[in-house]
């Protein structure tokens, strides 16, 4: 004996309101047959008749009348919740949060973003500037993106690609023609970078001076490559960054030099072990490996 479903609680009250099985079937583009079938089977499921025939038309017997009218709120609900399923398949109903540095958020996700947003046009998304880590740990970010990030035990670590740390100079600095630079040569130069303790990329620079037998002191400490960018003023400053931000933007005026020897940079995905992925977040992860 089948069970009586939702799509079934359907056609009995489309049945019920058209009065025939051709109008019904009209309505709820199926087939003639396939209607009778399903009001056969409803019946067999439930144990009763519930229409009558009468002058060509299908009447509701005065027994099946409460059952049809508790059908009703079913369908209601059955429909919420095909909705609330459609909300969660197209991004809809939660906003999909990824938390990142300005480098990474306006070159390697934004070109993932606008990929995923073609197959989900009506998606919610929210990009988060801000400590990676520490978003994801107070579930105020479903997904991170980070270089080389420090994590505790409940996010997991996914490496993506790779890129640098380079420098940049005024186009007018003696060194703009060089194309590379070294560390040591930059001992007497005013440096924006990182703070050690608070950026992992600083962190980072810190060790390759150390490595090289130089105190890490820079002139002026930002959180971000492209704050750091936009404070070179003056001839003979110097600002260590990380290479996707002239990937992603521009900036009249200065040169481009490659750090020797190289300070190699990790771009990590970072995912909550404790919460699993929805819909939206595992497309986006796929969509980042890919790339």
């Amino acid at each position: 004996m089948s069970t009586l479903t939702p799509s079934h609680a359907i056609v009995l009250r489309t049945v019920e309101r058209c009065g025939t099985t051709v109008e019904a079937a009209r309505q709820l583009h199926l087939t003639q047959s396939a209607v009778s079938k399903i009001i056969a089977r409803s019946e067999a499921s439930l144990g009763i008749a519930v229409f009558d025939r009468r002058d060509g038309r299908l009447v509701l017997r005065p027994q099946a009348r409460a059952l049809l009218q508790a059908l009703g709120s079913v369908e209601g609900e059955w429909r919420a919740l095909r909705d609330a399923v459609g909300d969660l398949r197209s991004g809809r109903a939660l906003p999909l949060r990824i938390a990142s540095t300005p480098s990474i958020g306006q070159g390697l996700i934004a070109q993932a973003i606008r990929r995923l947003v073609t197959e989900y046009p009506q998606a919610r998304i929210e990009l988060i500037m801000g400590d990676a880590p520490t978003e994801l740990s107070q579930g105020s970010a479903d997904l991170g993106v980070m270089f080389s990030p420090r994590v505790t035990d409940d996010i997991a670590l996914t490496p993506l690609a790779r890129a640098s740390i380079i420098a940049l100079v005024r186009e007018d600095d003696p060194l703009a023609n060089r194309g590379a630079v070294s560390l040591p040569e930059l001992r007497q130069r005013r440096l924006i970078c990182f703070d050690r303790e608070k950026s992992p990329l600083g962190w980072l620079i810190a060790r390759a001076h150390e490595a090289a037998g130089l105190d890490y002191a820079p002139f002026m400490t930002v959180p971000y490559s492209i704050s750091a960018a936009h404070l070179l003023a003056r001839q003979g400053d110097v600002i260590l960054i990380d290479s996707l931000l002239t990937q992603a933007q521009r900036f009249e005026g200065l040169v481009k030099l490659t750090v020797t020897p190289e300070l190699p940079i990790t771009i990590c995905l970072m995912t909550p072990r404790s919460r699993p992925l929805s819909r939206l977040a595992a497309r986006f992860v796929e969509i980042l490996t890919e790339a």
